[in-house]
């Protein structure tokens, strides 16, 4: 149920886009924009502990995502569906990363920590599940509808709406699943004071969009600035002159409103749980080595993952695969499963049986090196059934990584136990960002330098993101001897 709108919005969505005729830069750009929910939504995760039972906030939510995904379907077949598309998957992506930081609040009050680190690999493994019904099962479908005489659009519509029913569906089943709300699932505040709450939740999100666009402006005029010094080599980068006039009303106009949204802000926040939840997490040790590892360690693996359809659906002249919908479900799926599957549960049995301060940096190194299986299919070409492997090693590092990842997130959460669904939040946030700046920037190195490089800078980018791990304290990579309560 976490996987589904999240797939949807971030990896679906490309390949949909690339059936409408997008061009792989502006599918990585936007798609990576629009996911941006998942980045910010540490700044909104104080109002989740504050106002409602992780597990009302949970299923409410979850009936509108099922609504959003029935939408999207039926824009396709509208005119300016790209437009369209996009800000119907940008609401999804606002009420899909709110649920989620109730799910995993309701994860966290549920368990302990030893039944969080032996289930991790269970967790995962559901979670790519999701993942694989639906770059897998419902990519299939609409190639096979397709061959069969379907427009591609409409193929598309039939496959989403059959994908908000099936979401509908294991909605209504969490009702009796989940009858009761765990152990301290309440609120924090009475709803008198939750509205306050949600004024402050506004500002801060204010703040943070217009903060996050201040940012944008700024790099996409550094890369310009960049463009004028090496010329076309880096051509993707350049701005057009109204583009450039636009970039400048922007950072603008973004930079006052975050001077002015940020003072207010300031003002209501001295004193608030709201302030006391960021101000723990910003003071607790090894701050600049965790948000580091947060950020990076899954950089390459990230750009990999952005890229990796749209290679296989890409034209040879273009140097990809010129594989068919049909084709691209069952390696992105079938192999998929199995590779992510496989990956997840050993890991999470690794990090069980030998501690994660042991097995962390062979997990790291191993997430990555399937990366040279992409960097030999950029060179071969290989025909659809030789991807298959491919797709399965790639699959599996980035399962059995993840493991180790998603568990040093929850210790980092715990560490203050009054916030810790906040503090995951902004954990998760960050790791959203990583996902988020490499899909841009994945976008920018292959449409400037084609599929060899790109690779190749991928599996460079990995390097960082394995170093981060000597910044990180050990006091998260050691196993408790016996389990604590939440």
């Amino acid at each position: 149920m976490q996987a589904i709108p999240v797939t949807v919005v971030q990896e679906l969505s490309e390949i949909v886009f690339k059936d409408l005729g997008i061009d792989n830069q502006h599918i990585t750009q936007w798609t990576s924009i629009i996911a941006l929910p998942w980045t910010i939504k540490l700044l909104w995760g104080p109002l989740v502990d504050a106002t409602r039972t992780k597990r009302d906030w949970t299923l409410s939510l979850q009936w509108l995502l099922a609504g959003c995904l029935a939408l999207t379907a039926f824009a396709l077949k509208l005119p300016n569906a790209f437009g369209i598309t996009l800000a119907i998957m940008t609401v999804t992506a606002l009420f899909s990363a709110t649920c989620d930081i109730a799910t995993d609040g309701y994860y966290l009050l549920a368990q302990n920590k030893e039944q969080q680190a032996a289930n991790v690999g269970i967790q995962t493994a559901f979670y790519r599940l999701g993942r694989v019904f639906v770059v897998g099962l419902l990519v299939t479908l609409a190639g096979v509808l397709h061959e069969r005489g379907m427009e591609q659009m409409s193929a598309w519509t039939v496959v989403l709406v059959g994908c908000s029913l099936v979401y509908a569906v294991g909605r209504g089943m969490l009702t009796t699943l989940a009858p009761v709300s765990p152990l301290d699932d309440e609120r924090s505040l009475p709803p008198g004071d939750a509205r306050r709450y949600v004024l402050l939740s506004v500002l801060v999100v204010v703040v943070g969009l217009a903060g996050y666009f201040v940012l944008n402006s700024l790099t996409r005029l550094a890369a310009h600035g960049f463009w004028l010094a090496l010329g076309e080599t880096v051509k993707g980068w350049r701005l057009s002159a109204d583009a450039l006039n636009l970039e400048y009303i922007q950072l603008a106009a973004c930079l006052i409103i975050t001077v002015f949204a940020g003072r207010l802000l300031a003002r209501r926040l001295r004193g608030t749980e709201l302030a006391d939840s960021f101000g723990s997490f910003l003071s607790q040790r090894s701050l600049i080595g965790i948000m580091l590892f947060l950020t990076f360690y899954r950089f390459g693996e990230a750009m990999v993952m952005k890229m990796a359809p749209l290679f296989l659906k890409d034209t040879v002249a273009a140097g990809g695969l010129a594989l068919s919908d049909k084709l691209v479900g069952p390696i992105t799926g079938l192999s998929g499963v199995l590779g992510l599957v496989a990956g997840g549960m050993i890991g999470g049995l690794v990090v069980s049986r030998l501690g994660l301060a042991r097995s962390i940096w062979p997990i790291a190194i191993l997430m990555h090196l399937p990366h040279l299986g992409y960097i030999w299919a950029s060179y071969a070409q290989p025909s659809a059934s030789l991807m298959h492997p491919v797709a399965f090693m790639d699959s599996f590092g980035y399962g059995f990584g993840y493991a180790a990842y998603v568990i040093v997130l929850q210790r980092v959460a715990q560490q203050v136990p009054k916030f810790q669904t906040a503090h995951y939040a902004i954990c998760t946030g960050l790791g959203a960002l990583c996902i988020q700046v490499s899909g841009i920037f994945a976008g920018i190195v292959q449409a400037n330098f084609g599929y060899h490089t790109f690779y190749w800078t991928a599996l460079i980018c990995a390097v960082p993101g394995i170093l981060t791990l000597l910044l990180l304290p050990k006091a998260l990579t050691v196993t408790e001897q016996s389990p604590q309560p939440v």
